[in-house]
């Protein structure tokens, strides 16, 4: 295909390797064990190329790029615990609260987050180790919040457009029946994409109802799993800190066992 970019091609070719090897289920382990200097090269390279990726205009970068973060989050927070705070906060959330930002893109950030909250264990961890931690920012009430606002998104221009009492009542129809042409559609793909942002949000939110309800009824009913259950974690911090677990500003939260 002579139209074809082969630096835009070569990015994608990338993209999808990387996406291939983290996602593999030995890939996380592997990784933590391979040392200081590995470590520094994914925070140093991988990291630094996701942050640019993530934000490109390019809907196929930005999509791999996002996916990416779901097997960082999942296998290396030991590791990148600064990282994912940087990327969810002064990427992700930035994306969402942006006016200019597409609402295409923005559905890529609220489905990224529906992947992460439909792990439970991901969920809960990400809970210990930023919002119990009184150094680091409330991860998880702010991605709740950012869903929450994403599942509003749109209602009051779709109130001021099409309906009785609204702009273009009175004059011969609805709003969208004063639009010509091309304005038209685009009025209808916007209130389309905003429909399809507001379901992936609440479907991102019904994940983490089900990711805590999950989480309650194994913690009731599963203790030999090697769950950290809420009394043993509430023992542990109130102990002599002595433990692997610290108090706020200590070490990560391991994985489950």
């Amino acid at each position: 295909d002579g139209t074809a970019d082969p630096a835009r091609e070569s990015r994608i070719l990338a993209l999808r390797l990387l996406l291939h090897v983290l996602g593999h289920p030995v890939a996380g382990p592997s990784i933590l064990r391979a040392g200081p200097q590995f470590h520094y090269a994914v925070r140093q390279y991988l990291c630094t190329s996701l942050l640019k990726n993530t934000t490109s205009a390019d809907t196929a970068v930005a999509e791999l790029s996002l996916r990416l973060f779901v097997p960082l989050l999942r296998h290396l927070r030991p590791i990148l615990r600064v990282e994912i705070e940087a990327f969810v906060t002064g990427v992700f959330f930035v994306i969402l609260d942006s006016r200019s930002a597409t609402v295409r893109h923005k559905l890529l950030v609220v489905t990224l987050f529906e992947e992460v909250c439909s792990d439970a264990g991901t969920l809960a961890e990400i809970f210990l180790n930023y919002d119990c931690d009184l150094s680091a920012v409330d991860l998880f009430g702010r991605i709740v919040k950012e869903l929450g606002r994403a599942a509003r998104s749109g209602l009051s221009d779709a109130a001021g457009s099409g309906l009785p009492g609204g702009p273009g009542a009175g004059t011969g129809g609805t709003g969208l029946g004063l639009v010509a042409g091309a304005g038209a559609a685009r009025a209808e793909r916007s209130r389309q994409e905003s429909r399809e942002l507001r379901l992936a949000a609440m479907r991102a939110m019904r994940q983490v109802l089900r990711s805590l309800h999950s989480s309650i009824v194994t913690e009731a009913g599963a203790g030999d799993r090697g769950d950290i259950s809420p009394d043993e974690a509430a023992a542990r911090l109130g102990g002599d800190g002595g433990g692997d677990h610290g108090g706020p500003g200590g070490g990560d939260v391991p994985p489950d066992g």
